[in-house]
């Protein structure tokens, strides 16, 4: 009985589905926000109907109806795991809390390969018109992760781990564990290329045998005029270039597809500099460790727009990392109370309700000399539909 439940019927979901029906499956979609032949979450099913249950990344092993299905013996498998049971190609696996994105562009940019999975192009959409000659560099997130077992990487890439996810995760170790699955996907010869800092702190989660950790500069600071370029920062460098060298692309082939690479937007992109101040937009720094890494890699005095959907964890660590470098935190939305109440009392400290009057507070407050960096911190789902809409948006706002 070939029928199959996709649950999310979202760019994850509808790629499942058209992947099974060219299979041969009979499929039906579950979304909450129901419309024509999707079917609402709380719809009554036949589940013994269902031979397979297909779940998109937001969707947690805790749902109802996944727990019905596997009470029922019905496997339930997520939508990398699903493709992976089809795809052909050579296949890289990047992951980490922050960087992925970057990464899996500049190593499919430098093989010639395609970036799929996480980054916004589901892997199951890619198989619909495969090239099995193409290496296919596939993002992953933890939620991926935890559904996957398929043995289809060649090779693999677990950059770093800071807090994140804590409100589906129960520990940050939990959440490394989590992300650490990447190495069960490897074929029998594959690698997994770590950090320094995954070696240090969840080095335990690693096979030995199957484990390389990549190289890394002691001081990865870019210049400004480095960012401005848009090129990545050391850490993506070194990962990707290791990986590489093991599809024969060696030092100097891999610098010169570098110096044609530029890194993907609202990754701490400089947007320009009016009335002596400089402009950068880092929407995708949706966790503490992401503010931190972001204010780093500047001199100050930084006017720092955060906020957005709080995550979970504490902006406590931002007091000492980010003391003497930001002038002015502006913060808005859903977590502004919080982050008022952490923060208040060791910066300068503005709330606002609307994420538009943030910025136009930030531009007021600015000087010349300055940078306004929106590196929010927290999600971004209070106010805009996903990290690049809110990074559009300040764009805009900026310009004006």
């Amino acid at each position: 009985m070939n029928k199959a439940l996709v649950i999310g019927f979202g760019v994850s979901g509808k790629a499942s589905a058209a992947l099974l029906q060219k299979h041969g499956w009979t499929v039906v979609a579950m979304d909450r926000n129901a419309s024509g032949d999707v079917v609402p979450e709380d719809a009554p099913l036949s589940l013994p109907e269902f031979s397979l249950v297909v779940i998109s990344p937001g969707i947690p092993p805790t749902h109802k109806t996944v727990r019905a299905a596997q009470a029922l013996g019905i496997e339930v498998i997520g939508e990398i795991e699903l493709a992976f049971r089809y795809v052909e190609n050579r296949c890289i696996g990047v992951t980490g809390t922050n960087g992925k994105t970057t990464t899996t562009m500049l190593i499919a940019h430098a093989l010639g390969g395609r970036a799929v999975g996480n980054i916004g192009f589901a892997l199951s959409d890619y198989l619909l018109n495969p090239n099995p000659a193409e290496i296919l560099v596939v993002e992953l997130s933890s939620f991926q992760l935890e559904t996957l077992s398929q043995k289809k990487l060649d090779h693999a890439v677990y950059l770093n781990l800071t807090p994140d996810h804590l409100d589906r995760y129960n520990t940050l170790h939990d959440y490394a564990a989590a992300k650490a699955r990447i190495q069960n996907c490897l074929k029998p010869n594959g690698k997994v290329f770590i950090s320094q800092q995954i070696k240090a702190d969840f080095g335990d989660l690693f096979d030995p045998h199957k484990t390389v950790v990549f190289h890394e500069p002691v001081d990865q600071r870019p210049s400004m005029q480095y960012t401005q370029w848009g090129m990545p920062e050391a850490q993506n460098v070194e990962a990707s270039a290791a990986v590489c060298a093991e599809f024969g692309l060696n030092r100097a082939e891999f610098d010169k597809a570098l110096r044609t690479f530029k890194k993907p937007a609202h990754r701490i992109e400089w947007l320009g500099e009016m009335n002596g101040v400089h402009y950068y937009d880092d929407s995708k720094g949706t966790n503490i460790d992401a503010v931190m890494h972001a204010v780093a890699l500047f001199e100050g005095p930084i006017v720092l727009i955060i906020g957005g959907v709080d995550k979970g964890a504490s902006y406590m660590p931002w007091v000492k990392s980010l003391r003497g470098k930001v002038r002015l935190m502006v913060a808005y939305g859903q977590a502004a109370d919080k982050m008022e109440t952490e923060l208040k009392a060791h910066f300068p400290f503005v709330k606002t309700g609307l994420f538009a009057d943030a910025v136009r507070r930030a531009k007021q407050e600015a000087k010349r000399g300055e940078v306004v960096l929106l590196s929010p911190g927290c999600s971004s789902f209070d106010q805009h539909k996903n990290y690049a809409h809110r990074g559009e948006e300040f764009k805009t706002l900026v310009m004006q």
